[in-house]
C-alpha cells in the first residue's frame, strides 16, 4: 500500500522533534523491541486496540461493544477481555463505547489526506523555520511510503526531519529518503552487541554500520541522540564506549534523552509487558553522571 500509510498519531505544534514549530508523524511499525520503547503502541505493523480497563463501565452500555464486534476479540467475565491478536480493527466498538475506554491504535492515511493535514500548518513553518519530523516506530520500515511523503513535502519547501533507529536498508535509505531529508536524528542506544540483542532484540552492528556510512558519505546533518535508560544504557561502560565511537568519527556533540516513565500505562492498554524494571524519573545527579562519562 504505497499509497498509504499505517501511522498512531500527528501531533502539531511540535518544539522538540527539529528547529521550529514542527508536525511530527508518528509510523507504526518497528525492528527492535526495546525493553523501554517509550511508544510500545508503535512497534506492531498492524492497527490495534487500546483498552483503558478503569475507565470501563459495562452497566452504562450492557456490554454493547461485545455485542457488535465482528471478530469476537471481546468478551466479559467479570469484566471486559480483550483478545488483540484476534481483533480485526472493524472499529465497531468504538462508536458504542460511552467512556472512551475502547480507542484505536494505529489508522491508514493516504498521502493526499496527510499532505492536506500538514499543508494547513505551513504559515507556521514559514514563521518559525520549522518543518514535519517523521518519527516512529521507525518510518523507514515504511520506506516506499515516506519516499513519495517526502518528494511530496519538499515539492512545497517544507524543511524536513527523521528520527531513526539506524536499523535501516542503507542503499534504500541512500536513493528513496536521503536526497529529501534536512537533518537526521540518529539514536545511538547500546555500544555492545549482546547487549543491545538482550535489551533491543536486535544485533547494533547494522545501526552503527549505518551510522558510519551516513557521517563518512552524507552531507545532511547527524545528530547522534542517546536515550538514557536507568539501569541499560547509562552505565559507565556504555557510555564511554559510545564517546568513543564518536570520536574515532569526529563527532564532538551528543544529544542524552532523558528518560520517561510514562510509557508504562500504554503497556497496560495494549495488554502488553516488558522485562524493564521501571523507575520513576532519572534524578539531577543520575543526569549529571551521564553527562560526565562523556568528557
Amino acid at each position: 500500500m504505497n499509497n498509504s500509510a499505517l501511522i498512531f498519531d500527528i501531533k502539531r505544534d511540535c518544539s522538540e522533534d527539529g528547529p521550529g514549530i514542527r508536525t511530527t508523524i508518528f509510523f507504526k511499525g518497528c525492528p527492535l523491541s526495546c525493553e523501554w520503547c517509550q511508544n510500545p503502541e508503535s512497534i506492531s505493523k498492524k492497527p490495534q486496540l487500546s483498552f483503558r480497563a478503569e475507565a470501563c463501565q459495562p452497566s452504562h452500555c450492557d456490554s454493547a461493544c461485545v455485542k457488535v464486534c465482528e471478530s469476537h476479540c471481546l468478551r466479559f467475565v467479570d469484566r471486559l477481555h480483550v483478545n488483540q491478536d484476534q481483533c480485526s480493527r472493524c472499529d465497531r466498538c468504538f462508536d458504542v463505547c460511552p467512556t472512551k475506554a475502547l480507542e484505536p491504535s494505529g489508522y491508514w492515511i493516504t498521502l493526499d489526506e496527510l499532505m492536506y493535514r500538514i499543508c494547513i500548518d505551513i504559515p507556521f513553518f514559514q514563521s518559525t523555520g520549522g518543518g514535519v519530523t517523521l518519527s516512529g516506530g521507525e518510518a523507514t520500515q515504511q520506506m516506499p511510503f515516506i519516499h513519495r511523503f517526502l518528494k511530496a513535502l519538499k515539492e512545497k519547501q517544507i524543511h524536513t526531519a527523521i528520527e531513526t533507529n539506524g536499523f535501516f536498508n542503507y542503499r534504500k535509505f541512500s536513493q528513496q529518503v536521503l536526497p529529501y531529508i534536512d537533518v537526521i536524528y540518529f539514536d545511538l542506544k547500546l555500544i555492545d552487541e549482546s547487549e543491545s540483542k538482550k535489551h533491543t532484540g536486535q544485533s547494533n552492528k547494522l545501526i552503527l554500520d549505518n551510522f558510519k556510512k551516513l557521517i563518512q558519505q552524507s552531507e545532511v546533518p547527524i545528530i547522534p541522540r542517546i536515550p538514557l535508560i536507568p539501569g541499560i544504557t547509562t552505565n559507565k561502560k556504555n557510555l564511554v564506549g559510545i564517546s568513543q565511537f564518536l570520536k574515532k568519527l569526529s563527532i564532538n556533540e551528543v544529544t542524552l534523552l532523558p528518560y520517561n516513565p510514562l510509557w508504562q500505562d500504554k503497556l497496560k492498554r495494549l495488554d502488553l509487558k516488558s522485562n524493564y524494571k521501571f523507575r520513576s524519573l532519572m534524578s539531577a545527579e543520575e543526569t549529571t553522571a551521564c553527562i560526565n562519562r562523556f568528557y
